[in-house]
């Protein structure tokens, strides 16, 4: 049961390393293992908070494989938490939280908290977490700097 926890510092603004995490549609375009992402049963409330389906396509190390999370947004927060719909995990949680910083850099928290159903799959995700956190964030980061003008 895979636990990762990372914290980077992002020159970005906090609302836009949000809206760059929250928006899943994109993914495809920046996170070369994400295939296609399609996103139902949105809606945003009085609140502002922001909840959908997403249903993402992943290729990764030879595996190809199809999952479903819940997503919701707290843009007040500036948190995103992610649980499990369906698909080939046990469990699967996801949290990112986006703090500002007094020199408008951004300190990014991800943590991700899994187990797949398939021994096979867990063994490969076990010995690769570390590799593909810093992967995914070395994405987000990359993309917010292709995205967003630098602070």
């Amino acid at each position: 049961m895979p636990k990762v926890a990372e914290q980077i510092v992002i020159r970005h603004s906090s609302d836009n390393l949000y809206e760059l995490v929250r928006d899943i549609r994109r993914y495809p375009d920046f996170i070369r293992w994400i295939r296609e992402v399609r996103v139902a049963q949105e809606q945003e409330d009085a609140a502002r908070i922001y909840s959908c389906i997403g249903t993402a396509a992943v290729h990764f190390k030879g595996f190809d494989e199809t999952f479903s999370t819940h997503v919701k947004g707290d843009p007040e927060a500036r948190k995103i938490e992610v649980a499990l719909a369906r698909g080939p995990f046990r469990h699967l949680r996801n949290r990112w939280q986006f703090d500002p910083r007094n020199d408008g850099t951004t300190r990014v928290h991800c943590f991700i908290d899994y187990e797949f159903k398939n021994p096979v799959l867990g063994l490969l995700a076990r010995t690769n977490t570390r590799l593909a956190i810093e992967r995914i964030m070395g994405a987000f980061k990359a993309e917010a700097d292709r995205r967003f003008e630098r602070v």
